[in-house]
C-alpha cells in the first residue's frame, strides 16, 4: 500500500474515532446508569480497536 493511502486511512480512522468518542461521552452524560456504562464500554472499545486498526494499516504489505 502506498504511504499516502496509509496516511489518508489513518486520518480517516482517527477522525471517526473522535466522532465516536464524542457520542460515547454524550451517552455518559445521560441520567441513566445503562447509558453511562454503555458510554464507558464504547470508550474502552475505542482504546482497543483504534490502535489495532492503525497497526493493521501500517503493517499491510502489498502482495503480488
Amino acid at each position: 500500500m502506498r504511504k499516502s493511502l496509509k496516511l489518508a486511512l489513518t486520518i480517516l480512522v482517527l477522525m471517526l474515532a473522535v466522532a465516536f468518542l464524542g457520542h460515547f461521552l454524550d451517552w455518559m452524560n445521560l441520567p441513566s446508569d445503562s447509558w453511562f456504562w454503555g458510554g464507558v464500554l464504547g470508550a474502552l472499545l475505542l482504546l482497543v480497536a483504534v490502535p489495532s486498526i492503525l497497526a493493521a494499516i501500517w503493517r499491510a504489505q502489498h502482495l503480488r
